[in-house]
């Protein structure tokens, strides 16, 4: 059963459910306020069942919005796709649901080569890679997700194989996010796969953009503007 943790609750309206990419936590979003929403975040892949608290949570509020970020991309879809209907607004961050491709996602060569080098020094390169301003992986690496490494190694050996053998829903989002510096999800191959399925807006960051916003809500007025 994939994990679930509140960055955000009070008494909202609106809730925001995070799937967070592979290896991460709440940690580094610590600084990612909210104005207004209350802010659900799912992570650890490693078994695909959507905990019912979380699908319990979605019934609950007036507007739900889905912000699924990297690998939760895939995710997100695979899991939420029966709760379509419900669901105000569903935006993809740096990820596609094709996630290990030449030409829409990560090529199969690269992260299979991730998963067989991955030791400490080579995953804290990768996060290093994910950002394309030294501020923003200054405040990352204050922030650093605590999980186990064992268990990171293992959830992206368990994505791999779960990419493989499930089929995707290209129908899922209506707005995807792509950042021009992208080191991890290529923005070209993003742009290729999202071309004619979503609405597209460029960002300036690199994969991890959230240090660009002050809250979650601004991440969403994005498509309103």
């Amino acid at each position: 059963m994939m994990e679930y943790k509140w960055l955000h609750k009070s008494d909202s309206k609106k809730l925001i459910l995070f799937f967070n990419g592979w290896s991460c936590d709440e940690q580094p979003f610590k600084t990612v306020g909210s104005d207004g929403s209350d802010v659900l975040m799912v992570y650890d892949y490693h078994d695909l069942t959507l905990p019912k608290q979380v699908i319990e949570s979605i019934h609950l509020y007036e507007t739900v919005s889905v912000i699924a970020w990297s690998f939760g991309v895939w995710v997100a879809q695979l899991a939420l796709y029966p709760l379509k209907n419900m669901l105000s607004r569903t935006i993809a961050v740096n990820g596609t649901v094709k996630p290990v491709d030449k030409y829409s996602g990560i090529p199969a060569p690269i992260a299979m080569g991730t998963l067989s080098g991955l030791n400490d020094r080579n995953l804290e390169k990768f996060q290093r890679r994910m950002f394309s301003e030294q501020e923003q992986w200054e405040c990352f690496n204050q922030n650093k997700p605590l999980r186990p490494f064992a268990e990171v190694k293992n959830e992206l050996f368990l994505l791999l194989q779960h990419f493989r053998g499930q089929r995707m829903k290209d129908d899922f989002y209506d707005t995807a996010l792509i950042s021009r510096s992208d080191l991890i999800f290529p923005s070209a191959n993003q742009y290729h796969y999202w071309e004619g399925k979503a609405d597209i807006i460029e960002l300036n960051h690199g994969h991890f953009c959230f240090y660009g916003f002050d809250n979650w809500e601004e991440l969403i007025h994005l498509i309103d503007i």
